[in-house]
């Protein structure tokens, strides 16, 4: 290293250092030689001078971002995986999945802990700290933190302002424990009742109600201080396939594309702050055999970049899901995003594929298959974010290190809560009572099965004033299992049963066909998609929930009571039944 440029280093590490002790957000010093003020020209000088004093191998370290493992059991502290990454290798970024959080002041003392180790070698750049947080079925963090249902709730509540709501209630609690970036909200628009993987995450299947209830969520996360990461471009919501396991492909014409997947995605471009790619091949956008849309030049820079006008961030989606490794080697796949123009390559688990893929990617430049200023591209643009203020909250160059002693007071509070309790109560929606079975009266005696959180759900009836017995349901029920639960709804007044995929699962089907035909009062709450109503009777009462936490529980047990009022309306179609708005008020 030329002492030039380890002065400058030096001098870079010392104002981060220097920042590191503040204690309230928005407060402290800049980092790597700008200030929390410096906008404009100013933070671009002083970007071009930064990236000017690094060396190849600090500028492709920026451009990954990384998890770290402790192969079957939890990695909640640093260790030598992701030291190396950090200190040898100088990623910019750092995913967080379940195996490394515990509490939430356990999550940031060790963002804490990575975010020093960054500021303290070269090139003292703050960490990207990124993590799912959709809320529903996709959050990585449970314990100790709001729980919040998934984007179908919000769709169906018709109410951009709790999406703004739940957005801030979400952002803060994860800056509070030191994420400053969510990988959310996704754009896209389900309308494949056959969607493996996106499902309840989706808002809806009307791409203008995503656009309404995405950009509200986007500006709710803004408030409360983090990065949004849309996904999954150019859209993943008509497949049958999960690109987690194989590569699906999306075979709609432009025209049709234009109309309904890219409608998001063109509208809400402008209010966030990066974007992830997905692995899927679009023929209409790419007629490479076998190319996914991370991996296409015509997608990321020809559709993305060029068509759109998108200059900002863009991100893979991990580069270890099947999609890709069963396709393409660690090196292949980490050039070829880069040349199809992605900034940052996310890698989630394996050190060896981490460290060839960075690796591939500067041997590629020292090679001249990608040139030094297409990396300079993508480090202004991810250096630009890292100085960009949020809703007014400090950007993460300002205050990488989190107060830990504030995380009480920020992360699952009381009044949180309450959010998220009324987002739950705001999406039910009914889709068929023909009986008028809601609401029952309190004397009922019920049967509560269900095939998930059917202990919560019995307990939350209970504070309603219900009596009831419980029993567990398989997914997909035996005949025997069905024949004792059958015995046993016939000595109670009613059977509450949640339901989950029943258009795969059948038991559940016949489980409910069989209690119809007995005349014995039965309530179906749908526990995940909507899409499974088609396939019970039309006499039943199906309640739609869209997830099973104990927020959705407990909204479902006061309206079966009375005591919620039922006004959601359905973001999805249902084919062959019922049209995207439908839902029964009560």
């Amino acid at each position: 290293m030329s002492p030039s440029l380890r002065g400058g280093l030096l001098l870079i590490l010392i104002l981060a250092v220097a920042v590191l002790p503040s204690s309230h957000p928005g407060t402290g010093g800049g980092m790597i030689g700008w200030s929390p003020k410096a906008e404009g020209k100013q933070l671009e000088g002083t970007i071009q001078d930064t990236i000017g004093k690094m060396t190849l191998e600090q500028k492709v370290g920026q451009m990954f971002m990384v998890g770290f493992h402790n192969e079957d059991r939890p990695a909640q502290e640093m260790n030598r995986q992701i030291r190396t990454l950090i200190r040898d290798h100088h990623v910019g970024g750092v995913i967080l999945f379940d195996r490394n959080i515990g509490s939430p002041r356990q999550t940031a003392e060790l963002n804490n802990s990575m975010q020093h180790l960054a500021l303290s070698s070269s090139p003292g750049i703050p960490l990207f700290i990124s993590i799912d947080q959709e809320g529903g079925k996709v959050a990585r963090i449970r314990e100790g933190v709001t729980q919040f249902p998934g984007g179908m709730t919000l769709g169906a509540s018709g109410n951009p302002d709790l999406a703004r709501r739940s957005g801030r209630v979400v952002g803060d609690e994860l800056r509070g424990m030191g994420i400053n970036m969510n990988l959310a909200p996704v754009l896209d628009v389900n309308n494949n009742p056959k969607n493996p993987v996106i499902g309840i995450r989706s808002f809806s299947g009307d791409p203008y109600q995503v656009v309404d209830m995405a950009s509200a969520q986007i500006q709710g996360y803004h408030d409360g201080g983090v990065l949004t990461v849309v996904k999954h471009f150019p859209g993943h919501g008509d497949t049958s396939t999960d690109s987690h396991i194989d590569l699906p492909t999306v075979t709609h014409s432009m025209d049709r594309l234009n109309r309904v997947e890219l409608v998001p995605f063109k509208e809400v471009l402008n209010r966030t702050d990066a974007v992830m790619s997905a692995h899927i091949t679009f023929p209409a956008l790419d007629d490479t055999p076998g190319l996914p849309g991370t991996l296409s030049h015509k997608v990321l820079t020809g559709l993305l970049r060029e068509r759109l006008g998108y200059d900002g961030v863009i991100i893979t989606d991990d580069l270890e899901m099947g999609a890709i490794v069963d396709n393409f080697s660690a090196k292949e796949a980490a050039v070829r995003a880069v040349k199809a123009g992605a900034d940052i390559l996310l890698i989630s688990h394996d050190l060896t594929r981490q460290q060839a893929s960075i690796r591939g990617i500067r041997d590629a430049v020292k090679r001249g298959e990608i040139s030094e200023a297409r990396i300079d591209r993508s480090l202004r643009r991810i250096l630009h974010l890292k100085g960009k203020r949020t809703g007014g909250v400090a950007s993460v160059a300002e205050q990488p290190i989190t107060p830990v002693e504030q995380v009480p007071q920020r992360v699952g509070t009381s009044r949180n809560d309450q959010v998220a309790q009324t987002t739950a109560e705001a999406g039910l929606t009914l889709l068929q009572d023909p009986k008028g079975l809601i609401p029952l009266a309190l004397e009922k005696k019920l049967l509560v099965v269900s095939v998930a959180g059917g202990r919560e759900l019995e307990k939350s009836l209970q504070a309603n004033g219900f009596r009831t017995q419980h029993r567990e349901l398989d997914p997909d029920p035996s005949q025997q299992e069905m024949n004792e639960l059958i015995d046993q709804a016939t000595a109670v007044d009613g059977v509450v049963v949640g339901t989950s995929r029943a258009e795969i699962h059948s038991g559940q089907r016949r489980l409910v066909q069989a209690l119809s035909e007995r005349r014995i009062p039965v309530i179906v709450l749908g526990l995940d998609t909507p899409y499974e109503v088609s396939v019970f009777p039309r006499d039943v009462t199906y309640l739609a929930l869209y997830g099973y936490d104990s927020h959705l529980l407990k909204a479902a047990a006061g309206a079966i009571a009375g005591e919620v009022p039922i006004r959601g309306k359905l973001p999805v179609s249902i084919p062959g039944r019922y049209p995207v708005g439908h839902g029964l008020d009560r």
